[in-house]
């Protein structure tokens, strides 16, 4: 798999999500002050592993990305989460060192892939999380996974005013009158909602859930939705998993991990068909 470069340009973004500086460095110590800021320290080494080698990946697959404003990546979550560590912590050291150049790859290409808190008993595609229209490389397409189901996230609800609903179907474009009924109008094989049909006045319309999670944020948990039950001044959502529920699924990674799993059984499994390769200078 050919790689570029092994040095990274982070943009490095304040709160407001503004570049005040670009940092370049190596792609391991860029890890460094990955690991830390998307999987905790202290989670059994194979699953830090896991998450080495999917961040790596990512990393690699998404240079060039922001090329045009001089960087390669954001320290934010438009790329990875990245804060210059002053000490890495033991485990993440080792995690990074024992995996050092090791990425995914799937028909000799280097495979962009992606990783989630928790899938909440399935992972899902790209096409699923964000409309993605160009079919899905066999390691993307989605496993059953019983790994996660004691996470916190396994399982969750949550209520959302019908106004904030308005507003994240792009209430200005519609003058029909109040949100009167919401359901899942259609989902994946693995139970994540494709499209929500909402009858607003008189008309009865049809939204992407992608568009519709992307707009609420962290309102709504993942689109792995089992119910939507009306409520007073809103709807409350049932359902399951935290995030967008592609790739590595980190709760999952971690209770494999903690059964004795390898972080190249994590890897197989969460990314079916993958090969681990190592970037070569």
């Amino acid at each position: 798999m050919p790689i570029p470069h092994h040095t990274i340009r982070i943009g490095m973004a304040n709160s407001n999500g503004a570049i005040t500086k670009i940092r370049s460095l190596d792609v391991e110590k860029y890890l460094l002050g990955v690991l830390p800021q998307e999987m905790a320290s202290d989670w059994p080494i194979e699953a830090l592993k896991a998450q080495a080698v999917v961040a790596r990946t990512y990393a690699y697959s998404q240079l060039g990305r922001f090329g045009g404003h001089g960087f390669d990546l954001t320290s934010d979550t438009r790329s990875q989460v990245y804060k210059k560590p002053t000490l890495a912590a033991p485990l993440v050291a080792r995690a990074v060192k024992q995996t050092a150049g090791e990425v995914l790859g799937w028909h000799g290409k280097l495979l962009g892939l992606y990783y989630h808190a928790c899938c909440g008993g399935h992972t899902t595609s790209p096409n699923s999380a964000w409309g993605f229209h160009k079919p899905a490389p066999r390691p993307l397409r989605g496993v059953r996974d019983s790994f996660c189901r004691r996470s916190p996230y396994a399982h969750w609800s949550a209520y959302i005013s019908s106004e904030d609903l308005l507003a994240a179907f792009g209430r200005k474009r519609w003058f029909g009158g109040p949100l009167r009924s919401l359901e899942i109008d259609g989902e994946d094989r693995a139970g994540y909602a494709l499209s929500f049909r909402a009858k607003i006045g008189r008309h009865t319309m049809r939204f992407p859930a992608y568009r519709v999670r992307q707009a609420l944020g962290h309102s709504l948990p993942s689109l792995r939705i089992a119910m939507i039950r009306r409520s007073k001044g809103g709807y409350e959502f049932f359902g399951e998993g935290l995030g967008h529920g592609v790739g590595l699924c980190q709760w999952g990674a971690r209770a494999m991990a903690g059964k004795g799993y390898r972080y190249e059984e994590i890897l197989k499994h969460y990314f079916p068909g993958s090969v681990l390769s190592v970037v070569v200078n």
